[in-house]
């Protein structure tokens, strides 16, 4: 792909919008354009629409390849759902919670996780369920936190990492055995290299208004009823994406697949041309919602840092013992445990739908996507047994299914002040990479840069017959 550049334009745009990357964030904005009469076409590289929502199988039962569940601390997709009328049904995970796998002297020790947290900050460290996963004194330490003077979020300049925030605010082992081991998990990344600003935007303004990590997470976690911080789509994620694409083509979007995207040019009205491999394409806007690499390259920027590449890898297993739900919904690993796995996630614990009497479904996050560990039957039975603590041989592993991402881990692909003159030549960037990370932040915000090129549009589409 080559970077954005400028060249005289003459001809009339055949279409309003072209959108590149069909993950979550392309697919509502084509969608939100094509229902106001927009003329819109959305490009997308792979082989099918979802980006990181994408469909497995094991012996014929459907599951999540992909991300598997969204944050409810916004109500952007229920109301994307409900908006766009889509036939899906947004169903609670079963309240048996995820538990962590941690190394002690003794061997591994698997806890439940605590309740009352947000990313891994305790509301209440000196809660039974924290005390049993940092010990007395690591406890005490991070409830001194209330004692120090409030934290000023305005005399940091860059916002500090999330490991250094929470360290200096409530020492270090909060920061290793509970934090790190859950940006981990769910996000891929160590704490070191996250801002909570980006992955919790509502715990980050508490922050700053309150001064106070434990004040921030207690009223956030007292706005989230027990159980509901996550919510699903009955039948798998994956549904969401074939959905949307399904009804933004019913408005008149057109969809490829298969369709790599080498360059951008603009000319001095504002109007773009895409360079594809089926031709090029002239437009009023461009939408770039692609992965954090490929929207660099497209946007000529500066190159972007590299991001290891995420692995999950399914399994059918049959097991009466796993019947028990040894570790509730799966398992936070911590990076002392000598696992190939970050996480386990007990697909068939945590969602009634994903219960079949074939066995069940569990899902391993790979601690290294390109580390051998988690290839055969064998060596899936002996990580499974290792962090669920049931014996397990290379016999019960009945199917498995796997997939890799190389381009996951939400990079901003610009400065703010870059991405508000590339809008002012009709490229504008949707997505995790400047919408924050998950589909709570990236749906409404997908919403609102529909809406915006809606507005922008209306005379044009107004004039149509």
């Amino acid at each position: 792909m080559s970077a954005a550049g400028d060249m005289p334009v003459t001809a009339a745009p055949d279409v309003d919008v072209v959108v590149i990357g069909g993950g979550v964030a392309g697919l509502v904005v084509a969608h939100g354009v094509a229902r106001a009469g927009g003329r819109v076409v959305l490009l997308e590289s792979g082989d099918e629409v979802g980006g990181l929502l994408r469909r497995g199988e094991l012996a014929g039962r459907a599951f999540d390849l992909g991300a598997e569940s969204f944050a409810t601390r916004t109500t952007g997709v229920a109301d994307l759902i409900a908006d766009a009328a889509l036939d899906l049904e947004i169903v609670a995970p079963e309240p048996g919670g995820a538990h962590l796998a941690a190394q002690t002297p003794d061997g591994i020790v698997r806890a439940p996780l605590p309740r009352r947290t947000v990313l891994g900050i305790p509301a209440d460290p000196q809660a039974e369920d924290v005390v049993r996963i940092l010990g007395s004194a690591a406890a005490a330490r991070a409830a001194a936190e209330r004692d120090l003077p409030a934290w000023d979020a305005g005399g940091t300049d860059p916002e500090p990492s999330l490991a250094d925030l929470v360290t200096a605010r409530c020492g270090p082992e909060l920061t290793r055995r509970l934090v790190d081991p859950l940006c981990r998990s769910v996000y891929s990344l160590p704490a070191a290299s996250a801002r909570l600003s980006r992955l919790h935007p509502t715990m980050w303004r508490e922050v700053q208004r309150t001064g106070s990590l434990l004040t921030a997470a207690d009223t956030v976690a007292a706005a989230t009823q027990t159980g509901s911080a996550v919510a699903g789509i009955a039948g798998g994620m994956w549904r969401l994406p074939a959905a949307l694409r399904a009804a933004a083509e019913a408005h008149g979007a057109r969809v490829h697949t298969g369709a790599a995207v080498h360059g951008i040019r603009t000319d001095g009205d504002g109007d773009a041309t895409v360079v594809w491999s089926g031709g090029e394409l002239r437009a009023r806007h461009v939408v770039v919602s692609t992965g954090s690499r490929a929207a660099v390259t497209l946007l000529g920027g500066e190159t972007a840092p590299p991001s290891a590449p995420v692995r999950v890898i399914a399994a059918l297993v049959r097991s009466a013992a796993l019947d028990a739900h040894p570790v509730g919904t799966g398992v936070i690993v911590a990076p002392d445990v000598p696992s190939a796995a970050k996480a386990l996630t007990h697909v068939s614990a945590k969602w009634a739908w994903a219960r079949g009497d074939s066995g069940h479904l569990v899902r391993l996050s790979a601690r290294d996507a390109a580390a051998p560990g988690l290839d055969t039957p064998a060596q899936l039975a002996a990580e499974i047994a290792l962090l669920t603590g049931v014996p397990l041989t290379a016999a019960d592993v009945v199917a498995t299914a796997a997939a890799v991402w190389d381009d996951a881990v939400a990079v901003a692909p610009a400065a703010p002040d870059r991405l508000a003159a590339l809008a002012a030549r009709g490229i504008h960037v949707a997505g995790a990479a400047v919408a924050g990370t998950g589909l709570a932040s990236v749906v409404p915000h997908a919403r609102a840069l529909a809406a915006t090129l809606t507005s922008s549009l209306t005379p044009t589409i107004g004039a149509r017959p």
